[in-house]
């Protein structure tokens, strides 16, 4: 009887020479999981990246390079080992992390017009159990194919019924966390629902408000909702003004949708005026129930900076009344809800970078999943703590 698996992955920004610090200390083995490269032979059987058996996740342009925050692929396979071809597009030394089932996260570099083997007689595929755990393929590189035993197959997985969608910037796609996107509340809270589709439109630096941020001609992100690819320098240097058009519509519909903006607007130099905000955050929420009339929006108030007034640390909250107007706006209609996050945060969340740390990322993953468990009764499978897939420990006994 052939065993069917199936294997996750998921690209973040960290090259080979970064350096993982913990409270100043550096992490001493911070990317567990190297892999090498290796030539195909005969011994496998290889699918190109337009394969049917292949299903791709998040947003892909026609050339298969994917964009945003956790886009990925999702592929079942039989046999004992699978590779993975990496394209031309790919950042040299990008860290790919990668598990089986739901065990610890793996983390390995690759780079460009190569292939890596990614399962083999190392892992840990079956453990006498007849039917293994499946999993997911998650990446943010061009692939050139995937393989398998030659003596196996790769098959489609079928489509969770549920689907989420998150738009924001910085915050949401993890940047500065220890493994970024990996890292980000954003995928803990997609991944800590369990069985549902996810797609991230989050990039650093993106404006809501549409052509008024960065001096002006800087599209928002309810245009670049529209786009294939995101609006970084490498989208830029590949597409230029003129990226591919992503047709939403053609999406599974997203059952929720949960929208984190602010930062980039509030902050300088682009200073967006109050009002200015508020408009554009109602065209946005307009324009998404226009293609996904069923869904369930969220706006999540956008937490600010910390400062030590007397004896305690105060926080703040961009565009707090603003937001909430967009609220009032929808209330009525029943399909817009508030996410406040005062409260939620200490000081001490928030790392150097002005952005969350890890603890922070998990604490607004934590609290939103409980959220929509109890409002809007949605089932969380797994019930775990969302960050149970990566391990940290502590092994001094003195400090």
């Amino acid at each position: 009887m052939r065993v069917i698996h199936r294997f996750l992955a998921l690209f973040t920004l960290a090259l080979t020479s970064a350096t993982i610090l913990q409270n100043g200390q550096v992490r001493e083995n911070p990317y567990p999981g190297q892999v090498s490269a290796i030539d195909l032979d005969d011994s496998w059987n290889t699918y190109p990246p337009d394969s049917p058996e292949i299903s791709y996740k998040g947003r892909w342009d026609s050339k298969h390079v994917s964009w945003w925050s956790a886009p990925g692929l999702k592929v079942e396979f039989s046999g004992d080992k699978l590779a993975l071809s990496f394209g031309q597009s790919t950042t040299p030394g990008v860290l790919v992390a990668y598990r089986i089932g739901s065990l610890d996260w793996q983390f390995s570099n690759v780079t460009a017009d190569s292939t890596y083997q990614f399962v083999g007689p190392w892992s840990e595929l079956n453990d006498g159990e007849e039917t293994p755990e499946k999993n997911v393929f998650e990446m943010r590189v061009q692939i050139a194919g995937v393989a398998v035993a030659s003596d196996a197959a790769l098959s489609k997985p079928p489509t969770f019924e549920k689907r989420i969608e998150i738009i924001g910037g910085s915050l949401a796609s993890g940047q500065f966390a220890t493994y970024e996107t990996l890292s980000s509340w954003s995928f803990l809270f997609a991944n800590g629902l369990g069985n549902v589709e996810y797609g991230i439109t989050a990039y650093p630096g993106v404006c809501l408000a549409d052509l008024q941020c960065y001096g002006g001609g800087t599209h928002g992100v309810q245009w670049f909702w529209h786009h294939a690819s995101d609006p970084g320098s490498r989208a830029s240097a590949a597409y230029g003004h003129e990226p591919e058009e992503w047709d939403v519509g053609a999406e599974q519909p997203a059952d929720l949708v949960i929208i984190q903006m602010g930062g980039n607007d509030h902050r300088h130099p682009n200073d967006i005026p109050g009002r200015n905000y508020y408009h554009a955050y109602v065209d946005l929420v307009d324009d998404i129930h226009s293609v996904w009339p069923h869904a369930v929006v969220i706006l999540m108030s956008q937490w600010g900076t910390f400062t030590k007034q007397n004896k305690k640390y105060v926080g703040s909250t961009y565009y707090l009344e603003e937001t909430k107007q967009v609220y009032e706006h929808f209330k009525d209609r029943g399909f817009v809800y508030y996410f406040p996050t005062e409260g939620l945060l200490a000081h001490n969340d928030i790392n150097p970078k002005n952005h969350l740390t890890d603890v922070g990322h998990v604490k607004i993953a934590s609290h939103l999943l409980q959220w929509v468990k109890l409002v809007l009764r949605w089932k969380i499978e797994p019930t775990s703590e969302v960050q149970s897939g990566t391990t940290y420990w502590n092994d001094q006994q003195e400090y």
